[in-house]
């Protein structure tokens, strides 16, 4: 159940920028349908191409999108599977950024169960996220 240290400090990173994804990714959907359409005509056929159609082709193909959308994914699979504890402390940690003391208080647990709880929070997102096996099976 050890994660290599690049792969914690890689899944941790992704952890913190959780919110930065979410807000990217709707960004770039923003993007590609405010799109103003470009109508082109295929040379020798009259054919006129479909504007809405190829922003359809852009979003379930834009690389850059389906990496965050797939990390997204893989941190709330994670989190769904995982308990309140684990929860508390993504949101704590992660997303307001506090320190471990500071978590530790309010949630309140020991250190040692702080950081057994991290620990766990971040296994289970790495094997969501594909980059670690589970365990249990």
């Amino acid at each position: 159940m050890k994660l290599p240290r690049a792969v914690f400090r890689y899944v941790e990173h992704e952890l913190y920028n959780y919110d930065y994804l979410l807000e990217k990714i709707e960004q770039i959907r923003e993007k590609i349908i405010e799109a103003s359409p470009l109508r082109e005509t295929v040379p020798n056929t009259g054919y006129i191409s479909d504007p809405t159609g190829r922003k359809g082709v852009e979003l379930v193909s834009n690389t850059a999108l389906l990496r965050m959308t797939d990390t997204v994914k893989g941190i709330d699979r994670a989190l769904q599977r995982l308990n309140d504890d684990h929860r508390t402390i993504f949101e704590l940690k992660y997303r307001q950024g506090l320190k471990w003391q500071q978590v530790c208080e309010e949630m309140p647990v020991s250190e040692r169960t702080y950081f057994r709880l991290r620990r766990e929070l971040v296994y289970m997102v790495a094997v969501e996220m594909g980059l670690a096996e589970s365990w249990q099976e």
